[in-house]
């Protein structure tokens, strides 16, 4: 029950500095074009779910895309839809490959790459957006990928240390 609370505080601290100091130091709040989009919960709920696991990766993803959506988001939902569906293929990720640092690295720059795709049709979808998908690509998904894989390295480092100190599946939720 411990173990939880640990991963929950972590991942809620993460949701806190992204909607907060780090909209400070991005370089949108400065007049920039580019446009990232700090994603650093969807980071450490792949990282959680490629040590305990696609169910914790869907609960944890789910949990935390719903605060998301209630406290940032414009659609209720949408993002609990695409951090629950990224967290699950990384923990079926885990299955395959141990949880190393190249492959945290990998799958996180995977799943925030289809986390950001996900986010942006789905805002197609709704009219929630016109920008054009080269646009997108160019000044909001590709920068926002290369800083969350650079951010989400203390993450790996800080949810590593976490796991080799209380090596139990008590976080599993199978």
């Amino acid at each position: 029950m411990v173990y939880r609370a640990v991963f929950v505080g972590c991942l809620f601290f993460l949701l806190v500095l992204e909607g907060t100091v780090l909209q400070w130091v991005l370089p949108q709040a400065w007049g920039s074009t580019i446009v990232i989009v700090p994603q650093l919960v969807v980071a450490g709920v792949v990282i959680l779910s490629l040590f305990r696991g696609e169910r914790a990766g869907l609960i944890y993803g789910f949990g935390f895309g719903l605060l998301y959506d209630v406290v940032y988001g414009p659609v209720l939902g949408m993002h609990a839809f695409t951090m629950a569906a990224v967290g699950y293929f990384a923990g079926l990720i885990s299955r395959q490959f141990a949880p190393g640092a190249i492959v945290s690295l990998l799958t996180t720059s995977l799943s925030i790459t289809v986390h950001l795709i996900m986010t942006y049709g789905l805002f197609r979808l709704f009219g929630l957006t016109d920008m054009d998908w080269n646009q997108a690509l160019v000044y909001h998904v590709a920068p926002s990928v290369v800083f969350n894989v650079v951010a989400a390295l203390p993450v790996d480092r800080v949810f590593r240390w976490v796991n080799q100190k209380w090596d139990t599946r008590s976080l599993s939720f199978d």
